[in-house]
């Protein structure tokens, strides 16, 4: 029973970010120090946020952010680093997922996964490993605070991790196209994103989703976020990600 729940830790953060495997995007480098610029968020006539992002900013020449290049700043204080094709809407997908576990939201990132895969992945999780979608999302949070913790304890003399809880405040994201190898595609890289789901749901799930979505977006990302020591760390640092369009809409595996 041990190993089996080990597995399951595994299997939780491997998919955490769709099966991901490495990015070949540069690494995104920007001093710690470096203060976080909070936007203004806009409500509607309900009185509900209003995701938008202000105008691209540039930074001085002289400022600790100009190695970083452009960006806009979202209504919920995140640093956008995107050009086209990337959209704005597909980066509030990422922003919004990852806050969900910064912010301990179930609620919300059970609405943000693809509806097929939410009902074939709870029954794959109680069959396999005899707990539900909660406890993974719980795990995948887990191994983000896990990794801030490390963070955050690196400087310290005595690298002691237990001094943090691993609370985080996602600051900046970063998306590209992913690059590419010699005789590599976006539609192979894709596949290859979907393979654990192909054995686990005995299926080719890749096929059924791109029959049944608008579009599969699938990019390189990078996230920083700001520990409980006041400085920004790389949480996750180019990583890939599969996000299915439906009616305008973005849904996650994971």
């Amino acid at each position: 029973m041990y190993r089996k729940r080990l597995a399951a830790a595994v299997t939780a953060a491997i998919c955490l970010i769709s099966c991901a495997a490495c990015g070949k995007g540069a690494e995104l480098s920007v001093d710690e120090n470096v203060s976080v610029v909070t936007a203004p968020t806009a409500t509607n006539a309900a009185g509900e946020a209003v995701l938008s992002v202000g105008d691209i900013v540039e930074p001085d020449e002289d400022s600790e952010e100009y190695v970083l290049g452009s960006y806009r700043v979202a209504s919920d204080g995140v640093k956008f680093y995107y050009d086209e094709p990337i959209t704005e809407e597909l980066m509030f997908a990422i922003d919004t997922y990852f806050t969900c576990f910064q912010n301990n939201d179930y609620d919300t990132y059970e609405t943000l996964l693809y509806p097929d895969y939410k009902e074939r992945y709870s029954a794959y999780l109680q069959e396999e490993y005899e707990y539900d979608l909660r406890h993974s999302f719980e795990l995948n949070g887990q191994n983000l605070r896990t990794i801030m913790q490390r963070e955050c304890a690196e400087g310290d003399e005595d690298e002691d991790t237990s001094k943090y809880t691993g609370d985080f405040t996602i600051t900046r994201i970063k998306a590209e196209e992913p690059e590419l190898e010699e005789g590599e595609t976006i539609e192979g890289l894709q596949k290859k994103l979907f393979e654990f789901f192909d054995e686990a749901f005995e299926m080719d799930y890749y096929e059924y989703v791109k029959e049944n979505s608008d579009d599969i977006e699938y990019v390189c990302f990078y996230i920083y976020a700001r520990g409980e020591d006041g400085a920004e760390h790389r949480l996750i640092s180019g990583y890939d990600i599969a996000f299915a369009l439906v009616d305008g809409r973005y849904y996650a595996f994971g």
